[in-house]
């Protein structure tokens, strides 16, 4: 599996940078994304893509707060669970 680790046109986050997750997981200066293995008739994976585009390029405070959001949501809102994931 891989994720983006240079800001680009694919993954649309700015600094993306690995962390120690139970989940593939990159968060950035604006936004992250997280992969789960997730077996269904859609696909081989789960892909969380969270996008904050008010945040100025300059502005590099928010990314412990994105991590944090990642951190809580994923595990929460557990969809692995809800697709019926294998």
């Amino acid at each position: 599996m891989y994720l983006a680790t240079d800001t680009g046109s694919v993954s649309g986050v700015r600094e993306p940078r690995e962390i120690d997750f139970a989940y593939k997981t990159i968060v950035g200066a604006d936004g992250a994304i997280s992969i789960a293995p997730c077996k269904t008739k859609g696909g081989d994976y789960f892909t969380l893509t969270l996008q904050v585009p008010q945040i100025r390029l300059t502005d590099q405070t928010h990314r412990k707060d994105i991590e944090t959001f990642m951190r809580a949501y994923f595990p929460a809102t557990d969809p692995l669970k809800t697709l019926g994931c294998k």
